[in-house]
């Protein structure tokens, strides 16, 4: 069984690593967004892709789902004594992964190779593919200006407190050159099942669907009957962690799973919400069209993560069984 999972951020790692105790790992290719990609010290920074890759490797730091496990911090250390970067923190050898891949970058490969190659030289389990190789910011229009996404989550701390800083709208620029690497392409053309996982739809997702290719090429798998299943960030309104229904709310949506579905309408076939919102499931069918499962999906231990997984592979046996 093929399975392409798109993600961002911590819930779609989580989902990663439940999926991994129930198939090969060589078998699950990662979508990840790459909008939240910065330069900071003349080095390409892409923290989604540097996650996944890290987990796939074994090295991330899963009390955070950030960096690497054990790390130091002496440069970032002494870069700080002289007033060049005090918010974003680097990790000595998250920063080395930073040099190879700007390296890489002057010397002409696409992020698509240089990723390839940081993963097979650490040894990845899985395969871990940028959404593009072009470069795409997200970036928040806020009360307090036009903010790059990590500028939002990292500088003025809106994870820690999400109602701080009030949005009025969010803009992926260079997203209109942006297409989809044909490694993607071909990841969702073979793909036995897609997985939307659970993350912030704004900052997340929508960039890698909006990549030129990428929603067409899903909307294909599931005319022909390929299931496309999305898991809900939002539990009884709020998003597990960081701002997804400050977001909804803030864009004009209803911060529920309800919105995560109606947004995903056009190419998923399946939502897996959790079991206290099960009042929004008949909505979600009657209103969208779209097949809900209630699950637990707080994917707060190793066995929530896998049963949560396993939910999401029974949808393809009930696929199979009804051919």
């Amino acid at each position: 069984m093929n399975i392409v999972l798109l993600t961002g951020g911590q819930g779609g790692l989580k989902l990663f690593e439940g999926l991994r105790e129930l198939i090969d790992p060589e078998t699950i290719t990662v979508v990840v967004n790459t909008a939240d990609n910065i330069w900071l010290l003349d080095l390409y920074i892409a923290p989604d892709v540097d996650s996944a890759t890290y987990l796939a490797c074994g090295l991330l730091d899963t009390g955070r789902y950030w960096g690497i496990i054990n790390d130091t911090f002496n440069t970032y250390s002494m870069i700080r004594r002289f007033n060049v970067l005090d918010w974003f923190v680097l990790g000595d050898r998250d920063l080395a992964i930073h040099i190879v891949r700007t390296h890489m970058l002057r010397q002409g490969f696409r992020l698509t190779e240089i990723t390839r190659y940081i993963s097979n030289v650490l040894k990845a389990k899985g395969v871990i593919l940028p959404m593009s190789d072009e470069h795409v910011e997200t970036h928040i229009y806020t009360d307090l200006g036009d903010l790059h996404i990590q500028e939002y989550l990292v500088k003025y701390a809106a994870k820690q407190n999400p109602e701080k800083v009030k949005v009025f709208k969010i803009e992926y620029r260079g997203i209109g050159e942006a297409k989809a690497p044909p490694e993607v392409l071909n990841a969702i053309t073979n793909a036995d099942i897609i997985v939307i996982g659970p993350s912030n739809p704004f900052l997340s997702i929508n960039p890698i669907l909006s990549t030129r290719g990428v929603r067409e090429c899903i909307r294909k798998k599931r005319e022909a009957g390929v299931p496309i299943v999305a898991v809900s960030p939002i539990r009884n309104g709020r998003a597990f962690t960081g701002v997804a229904h400050v977001l909804l709310k803030y864009l004009g949506y209803e911060p529920t799973a309800y919105s995560i579905a109606e947004m995903y309408s056009d190419i998923i076939s399946d939502i897996v919400i959790d079991s206290s919102d099960e009042d929004l499931a008949h909505r979600i069918k009657g209103e969208i069209g779209v097949d809900v499962t209630l699950a637990n999906i707080a994917m707060d231990s190793i066995d929530a993560k896998v049963t949560l997984a396993q939910k999401i592979l029974n949808v393809v046996k009930s696929y199979r069984r009804a051919v």
